[in-house]
Order: C-alpha cells, then sequence, then structure tokens
C-alpha cells in the first residue's frame, strides 16, 4: 500500500508546526488527549479541499505535541492517491489552547467515473505528549456523485454570449454548486443551482464584512425528468454596493431578471420562465434558448431602475 506523504493541518486561533522533528523531552504529568471529533465522516467526488477536525484537550505532558497519521485505503485496489491527496502524515506538531480545533487538510480526488463509495481509515500514531483519545481512528467515505446529473453539473465553467447594451462577445467565469455550505446544499438538493459569478465579476458587491464572500449569485431550477435547466428571476444577485442613484437615502439591489428578444426589442421581465437550458449529453456543455438571456438590474427600494448590473444574451456554457 502507497501512503501519501503529505497533510497539511490547518488550525484556528493556534499554532500547529509541521515538521519531521522529534519530541525527546520527558513527559510531564498533564492530562492531554488528541482524538478524531467523529468516528466516520462523508464527503462527496466534488468537495475539493477538506479540512477534518482534530481535536485536543487538556495540559500537553511535553510542549509540542507530537503525532503521526497513517492513512489506509479500506477493501478494493484503489491506491490511496487515487482517492485523496494530503500534504503531510509524519512528525506532525501541536501547540495551542486547550479545546481549539485543528484540521488535516486534503483534496479529494474527483475521477469522473459512476462508482461506489470508497472508504479510508485514518489512524492517529506515534503521539508523544498526550493520550490517545478512543481508538484514534475515523473512516472517511468518500461517495460517488456522478450518477446524478445535478451533480455532476456542479464545477467551473466559462459562460459566453453577446453583450445586452452593445451586442458584443461576452466571456466570464461561473461556478455552479448546490449551495456555500452543507445546510444550503441539502435544501437546494436536486432542485436548484447556485451560480456564482456574473458579469465577470466575482467579488463583494454587498459592502457588508461577508466571509467568505460569495456574490454576485444567480440560481437555476433542475428539473431531473425534463432534463432542463431554467433561470430563477426576481431573486437578489447582490445588493449594490456604492451606487446612490438620483434617490438619497434608498436602498439598492441587483436583481436577476429574465431576458428575451419581443417584437425586435429586448425585454426584462422578474417573472418570465422561459428562459431554460439543457445540458450534453457528456455534461460538458449548457445551451440556453436562444434569444432569451439573463440581465442583472438595478432596483431602488423594491422598484426596478432603468439600469442594469450586465447581462447577455444567446448563453452557452463550456467545463473548464
Amino acid at each position: 500500500m502507497k501512503f501519501s506523504r503529505n497533510i497539511l493541518i490547518a488550525a484556528s486561533a493556534l499554532v500547529l508546526a509541521c515538521t519531521t522533528a522529534c519530541n525527546n523531552t520527558p513527559e510531564g504529568k498533564g492530562d492531554a488527549t488528541i482524538g478524531f471529533a467523529s468516528e466516520s465522516y462523508m464527503y462527496k467526488e466534488t468537495a475539493g479541499l477538506v479540512k477534518l477536525p482534530v481535536q485536543f484537550t487538556g495540559e500537553p505532558k511535553t510542549y509540542p505535541i507530537t503525532f503521526d497519521i497513517i492513512a489506509t485505503v479500506q477493501g478494493g485496489s484503489d491506491e490511496l492517491e487515487t482517492i485523496l491527496h494530503f500534504t503531510q502524515t509524519e512528525g506532525l506538531k501541536y501547540a495551542g489552547i486547550e479545546g481549539a480545533s485543528a484540521f488535516i487538510e486534503f483534496t479529494v480526488y474527483d475521477n469522473r467515473e459512476i462508482n461506489e463509495s470508497k472508504y479510508v481509515e485514518l489512524e492517529i500514531a506515534n503521539v508523544k505528549g498526550a493520550a490517545i483519545a478512543g481508538s484514534g481512528k475515523t473512516v472517511i467515505e468518500i461517495a460517488d456523485n456522478d450518477n446524478n446529473p445535478y451533480e455532476r453539473l456542479w464545477g467551473n465553467w466559462t459562460l459566453k454570449g453577446s453583450n445586452v447594451f452593445d451586442g458584443t462577445a461576452v466571456s466570464w467565469e461561473v461556478n455552479i454548486s448546490g449551495g456555500f455550505s452543507a445546510a444550503e446544499e441539502a435544501v437546494n438538493a436536486d432542485r436548484k443551482l447556485v451560480c456564482w459569478g456574473f458579469g465577470g465579476n466575482k467579488e463583494d458587491l454587498t459592502g457588508s464584512d461577508l466571509t467568505p464572500v460569495k456574490q454576485p449569485v444567480w440560481y437555476l431550477n433542475y428539473n431531473a425528468d425534463a432534463k432542463q435547466l431554467s433561470l430563477i428571476p426576481g431573486e437578489m444577485m447582490a445588493n449594490c454596493y456604492d451606487y446612490t442613484g438620483s434617490v438619497p437615502g434608498s436602498s439598492f439591489e441587483i436583481k436577476t431578471a429574465a431576458l428575451f428578444v419581443q417584437d425586435n426589442s429586448l425585454v426584462y421581465d422578474f417573472t418570465f420562465g422561459g428562459v431554460t437550458a439543457t445540458w450534453s449529453d457528456d455534461m460538458n456543455t449548457i445551451t440556453f434558448t436562444p434569444n432569451t438571456g439573463i440581465y442583472g438590474v438595478i432596483v431602488a427600494d423594491g422598484e426596478p431602475s432603468d439600469y442594469g448590473f450586465a447581462g447577455c444574451l444567446n448563453i452557452t456554457m463550456t467545463r473548464n
């Protein structure tokens, strides 16, 4: 069995140093423990970078606490490197605040193939300066997402279309996901997609302290039976940062509007449900209905203005 040689421990309000040096200081009478927060975890192949918590309690017997991580694939013939990628597994050091969390960081590999879940056991070993809490083991399940078109649409895409203002070609990057948190993903599952990035902008347009910044965003309904996506108009894309308009004291925001051609004129609507799209068999292209598009309209106190943030017609999206 091959093991990746790297795990990076990231910590909040603490210092966690990663080296290969040993701690030769005799252990004292401290009551420190080290362990995993849960006996098992489940992540999907699309999880990307994961921070898995390691818990420390009590007073270390010596400073710093040192330990190794042993990773073992359970069942099957897969090599660890085809499932998870770590950055360090040996000689990890911890010195910090009692009860504070630390994290083992790894990246989940998305193979784009339909397969059963894969399992990797992590074991805390060779600990100095603390006792191992419980078994010191946890099992990570990596669940396949390739059998579900909804999750296969997740990822980074390039959107192309024609600029609503002058007809020139436009292109920008969009990330599609189920949401920005596990709770949001659970609510949206198999029915709604979150698209982050519009008009070439992924920056914070709210003027507020959002952590992490996840605007501007727009949303698509997902219909598995019809194999179709449809724009959800009328939802807030972002607050309108630093825009004052002509009405002092008013509240401004950007809302997503459906854009379509009517009698050779461009019209936008906050309720029109005719902006639809289909995906290709290989899930690498999304094509919207011709002569329709998406428009970010500036809204003042709930009333649409004559100004738009960005918009485009005749949209296609290709996977990066």
